[in-house]
């Protein structure tokens, strides 16, 4: 299995060895995945850490090279114009010794686009007006997961939230203050999924959805993706009603981490992957850990527990049963794409926010 290879090369400005680095540019997480999905798309982020001066960020810019090493595609995002793009990046002002994420502007290329190598160069301009470069190189790993993975719930779906660059799964800042607070290192919902059931319409629910029985959804019955053991899981964390998320992620401090899920069940399929089912029903979980299960097994029903503002299931592909782990892109098998009045079948692939799906039950 090819690895991502990630060469730091030489800043434009360097510091004598008893000085900090003006600033030190990485990965995370430093094994970068290639999710495929009509184009290539990569889902990683940047840290950035200035070093003994503060520290303006002035341009972003991307080279994207083929197999045979030929330029393919250049872009940037830069301070130039009354409406500079670079403002569109999530931080562009670093304090010294203070680590920050940046996410990373270029992460979709068509389908023709051969994304073998990137090559990333940040551009920033110090307090005394002095320029700092820094580069890195990233050889992206095409993943395929190795469950058999079909997914967990029935009916018409929407994918209410998943990991495109406006997500929340995907705008996890684990260098946000309360996220180090709460214990947060990584972002474990890379590439989740909110699964809601809808109606023809698209509706979610009948009436004002002020109750979470007026959402077709609510009590659904929750399916392994997977064959698997069960390696953790809660079922007693009551639900949230009448469109209030009453979770405080200070909650979290001491507790189980993942009650930042409500009530959830999480499954080993093996081989580094594993499956987290969220916002469960209270009282609906079927399982315990310790036991195997089946693909399609009913483990739960859907509810509104922890961070929930209305009943959905959580799903995510993740390489661990903890909370500091990472985010796996997730294929699914057998299941039909709607494109409004039309759909077609689908037998593998990704799924992202605002899709819907028809997944029939067996």
């Amino acid at each position: 299995m090819l690895f991502p290879y990630l060469l730091a090369l030489a800043a434009a400005m360097t510091a004598p060895a008893d000085q900090p680095q003006p600033v030190t540019v990485t990965v995370a997480p430093t094994r970068v995945l290639l999710e495929e999905r009509a184009g290539s798309r990569l889902n990683f982020d940047f840290q950035v850490q200035a070093g003994a001066d503060s520290l303006w960020l002035q341009k972003v810019e991307v080279s994207v090279y083929d197999k045979a090493g030929a330029l393919v595609v250049r872009k940037f995002v830069d301070n130039n114009g009354f409406s500079p793009s670079v403002t569109s990046l999530s931080h562009r002002v670093f304090a010294p010794g203070q680590p920050a994420l940046v996410f990373n502007p270029f992460h979709t290329f068509p389908a023709d686009v051969d994304v073998t190598r990137l090559r990333y160069t940040f551009e920033f301009q110090t307090s005394k007006q002095a320029e700092v470069t820094q580069t890195l190189e990233v050889r992206p790993e095409r993943y395929q997961p190795k469950a058999a993975l079909t997914i967990p719930l029935k009916g018409r779906l929407l994918i209410w939230d998943g990991h495109d660059e406006h997500a929340h799964h995907r705008r996890l800042d684990f260098q946000h203050p309360v996220a180090k607070q709460v214990g947060i290192r990584s972002n474990f919902m890379r590439y989740a999924h909110d699964f809601v059931v809808v109606n023809e319409a698209g509706d979610k629910h009948t009436g004002e959805g002020k109750k979470n029985t007026d959402y077709f959804g609510f009590n659904q019955p929750v399916q392994a993706p997977a064959a698997g053991r069960i390696v953790a899981s809660y079922a007693q964390q009551p639900d949230n009603d009448n469109g209030q998320d009453y979770f405080n992620p200070r909650d979290m401090v001491g507790k189980d981490p993942l009650l930042l899920y409500g009530n959830y069940v999480v499954v080993d399929h093996g081989q580094g992957e594993f499956s987290l089912l969220g916002h469960l029903r209270q009282g609906s979980v079927q399982v315990k850990v310790g036991d195997q299960v089946r693909a399609g097994q009913v483990l739960a029903h859907v509810g509104s527990s922890g961070s929930s503002y209305f009943p959905h299931l959580h799903y995510e592909l993740r390489t661990g049963p903890d909370l500091n782990v990472e985010g796996l892109p997730a294929y699914f098998r057998k299941f039909r794409l709607v494109r409004g009045s039309q759909s077609r079948a689908v037998p593998q692939g990704a799924l992202d926010s605002g899709d819907i799906v028809l997944q029939e039950a067996k």
